[in-house]
């Protein structure tokens, strides 16, 4: 695979790598690994889709969550899903995995036989059998247009606890780390180790210990910056707001704990200001920071 340069990527252009001094690390070492496909929340935002992760590695690819609007931007991005053999679930709340059916099924017709393995808590096979069994009538009329009969889809959940899950041939390891989402038992962030380079995602927690010990100064941490306080619906309960996300006043101290050499901050609200949210941060935290966009890659 050859480095990508700047015509290489999609709408929006924007790189990362200017966050860092030129004698610290390449364009290649660290930031053509990771594309964040959706930097948004359940909300319908066309600037910024569901929760969603692209992670390459050579001939490898990844994806963090599957979140409403992620195929799209997964095309935009220059891939596609039979390129995928490995996805990783945060959490069992919708605008983590609403488009995974989507993407199963687009998978299979873009011809990748291969088992997808799906890693996530307890739940998710019950969850995959149920979009198996909702989308099994389309793939049989599929199957039945085909010349030859082609194998069905095959998925192989793992329902994880902290510690390694994955080691890839290409040296790619893959970690899961405990977080916290009230009323949620089992959410979890990911951490992406390869020889040089590290990549976590928070996922959806509020501020955490477990996650600060995990991320040690890794090259870029992906972390949520919910500006709950911007919901101003008469359902939403703040003070459960406080037990759930990340406000942008707190993820800065996160940061500051953790001491990523990058901190990127994405799950935004619809009316997050990014200069506001920039400001916030950064009252804590004195290091990089990059809020979010789709199609970002860094």
């Amino acid at each position: 695979m050859i480095p990508i340069t700047l015509s290489h990527l999609v709408t929006p252009r924007i790189l990362c790598v200017s966050m860092f001094p030129k004698n610290q690390h390449t364009l290649w070492e660290i930031f053509m690994h990771l594309t964040l496909l959706g930097t948004g929340l359940p909300f319908i935002n066309p600037k910024r889709r569901g929760p969603a992760y692209l992670v390459r590695a050579g001939e490898e690819h990844f994806m963090v969550d599957c979140g409403s609007g992620a195929m799209h931007r997964l095309y935009e991005a220059g891939a596609k899903p039979s390129d995928i053999n490995h996805m990783f679930i945060t959490h069992l709340h919708m605008d983590h995995y609403i488009d995974l059916g989507h993407f199963i099924m687009m998978r299979w017709i873009n011809r990748n036989d291969e088992p997808l393995h799906l890693y996530g808590p307890r739940g998710l096979q019950k969850m995959a059998d149920q979009l198996l069994e909702m989308h099994g009538p389309d793939l049989e009329l599929r199957q039945i247009t085909r010349a030859k009969r082609r194998p069905d889809i095959s998925i192989v959940v793992h329902e994880i606890s902290e510690g390694l899950m994955l080691e890839t041939p290409n040296g790619v390891k893959v970690s899961a780390f405990s977080v916290e989402h009230y009323p949620l038992e089992e959410p979890f962030g990911f951490r992406f180790d390869s020889k040089d380079k590290s990549i976590a995602f928070s996922g959806d927690t509020r501020p955490c210990e477990n996650l600060i010990r995990h991320c040690q100064e890794v090259d870029v941490l992906v972390h949520e910056a919910s500006e709950y306080t911007l919901w101003d619906s008469p359902d939403v309960d703040h003070t459960h707001q406080v037990k759930t996300h990340t406000h942008p006043e707190k993820l800065g101290f996160v940061a500051r704990d953790a001491k990523p050499k990058l901190l990127v901050a994405s799950h935004l609200m619809p009316r997050s200001e990014p200069w506001k949210l920039r400001e916030m941060i950064g009252q804590g935290f004195k290091g990089n920071i990059v809020i979010g966009e789709d199609l970002m890659t860094c």
